[in-house]
């Protein structure tokens, strides 16, 4: 029996940079990303860019009117309307917000969070420094204490003395659970790294500790690329796609995300395949 191929062959990376170096920041429009770019202060960049991750499911076209409307009842300064923000005066103003698995009570819950984790830490990075240790391999332990501490807050404004709704747990999935958590770690993405695309606030984390976010695109273009021999999507199909694009950058693995998707989403519409064929691998 033939012997199997290795996973990620090093004739790769040359394909991978010339990925990165081809989606550039016209391409902006085929991401979440789009939303947190239209802001130019940091505290707007952050809570916007978390918002819009919360929401990144889906095709673009299908999250951004919902997005939209989040943020036309946040106006021009994001933060400073979040600490103001009160479900019972403000609830009938995202009355009629709906974006598959999420309902009205959601928008306004995951609102009203933002606005207690900023009264309480100043900053959404200062809420998930609280639970980051340096010895942590990776994101997960501070991304769950993160998690947790925002699932604990008041939720009595918006449901009453109910639960919370599987829509609110959707929107914030604890990685204690072992899943990819996709859109949790497209925001810490955002956040930590620093380029053309992504943002850069966060400059106490190193790169080198995120996860790749992990769709369909990703996953479907890693398995061509032999990043992973994985078959189905999941946690540890994300890191093994993390662990072989080490081999090309080890102190900034998930530089190549954002490109990676995209070729996915696009294909030969993005002029990218026009130029070049796969890599042999």
């Amino acid at each position: 029996m033939a012997a199997q191929p290795r996973v990620a062959p090093p004739n790769i990376k040359a394909y991978l940079d010339r990925l990165y170096a081809t989606y550039d920041l016209s391409y902006i429009p085929t991401s979440a990303a789009q939303f947190p770019h239209r802001y130019h202060r940091p505290e707007d960049i952050e809570v916007v860019g978390f918002i819009a991750s919360c929401f990144a499911y889906g095709r673009v076209e299908g999250f951004t009117p919902p997005i939209d409307t989040l943020l036309a009842v946040l106006g021009d300064h994001p933060y400073g309307s979040l600490l103001a923000f009160d479900p019972r005066r403000d609830a009938e103003r995202l009355r009629t917000f709906s974006y598959r698995f999420n309902a009205a009570r959601d928008a306004i819950c995951l609102l009203w969070f933002l606005r207690q984790t900023l009264e309480r830490y100043g900053s959404l990075r200062a809420c998930y420094l609280a639970g980051y240790r340096d010895r942590d391999e990776d994101t997960r332990p501070a991304l769950t204490a993160f998690v947790t501490k925002v699932l604990r807050l008041d939720p009595r404004p918006v449901y009453g003395k109910g639960h919370l709704s599987p829509g609110m747990h959707h929107l914030l999935p604890s990685p204690a659970r072992g899943g990819a958590c996709k859109r949790l770690h497209l925001f810490l993405r955002w956040m930590v790294r620093q380029d053309h695309i992504d943002f850069g606030l966060w400059p106490e984390l190193p790169p080198a500790k995120l996860i790749i976010p992990l769709d369909t695109h990703v996953a479907q273009v890693s398995r061509r690329l032999r990043l992973t021999r994985m078959k189905s999507p999941g946690l540890a199909m994300a890191l093994e796609i993390t662990e072989n694009l080490k081999r090309f950058d080890p102190a900034d693995p998930v530089k190549y995300d954002f490109a990676l998707c995209r070729l996915g989403m696009l294909g030969d519409r993005s002029g990218f395949m026009v130029q070049g064929s796969w890599p042999e691998t």
